[in-house]
């Protein structure tokens, strides 16, 4: 997650009277993220290049590192080979779930970019409207 300076007015009070003072704030903003699992490095090139039309972040990581690595960054959509997926597909969907994120399984490498574009944006979408902290509405324990 980012974070950008913003410059706020602030009311201090001192020896009984109040000064005006600007201090330093942090507001925080999401950059969109995929996260490509173990795939290869024709994969990893191909939704690179569908990444760059969309704005998105592209990260990879094995399978082994998944976990943590999707706990770290959050990202929006995990891009799983479809091989991969069925070794552990209930393990994949129970940590999308977790991390407020959707599974796009792919072929590796993809076979057509221009299905990966659509797929992946349509999935961008459903998972930023279910993230309170995207949306503005309030967080809420599940």
């Amino acid at each position: 997650m980012s974070r950008q300076l913003v410059a706020a007015s602030e009311r201090t009070w001192e020896d009984g009277s109040v000064h005006n003072t600007e201090v330093t704030t942090q507001r925080q903003f999401q950059i969109p993220v995929v996260l490509v699992v173990g795939g290869c490095e024709e994969l990893l090139s191909v939704v690179t290049n569908v990444a760059v039309s969309i704005q998105v972040l592209v990260s990879e990581c094995s399978v082994a590192d998944v976990t943590n690595t999707a706990t770290q960054m959050r990202p929006l959509v995990l891009i799983v080979n479809q091989d991969v997926y069925q070794r552990d597909a209930l393990g994949f969907d129970e940590l999308a779930r977790d991390i407020r994120a959707k599974v796009m399984t792919v072929d590796d490498p993809p076979h057509e970019p221009s299905i990966l574009d659509e797929e992946l944006r349509l999935l961008m979408d459903e998972a930023e409207s279910q993230r309170p902290s995207w949306n503005g509405d309030a967080l809420d324990d599940d």
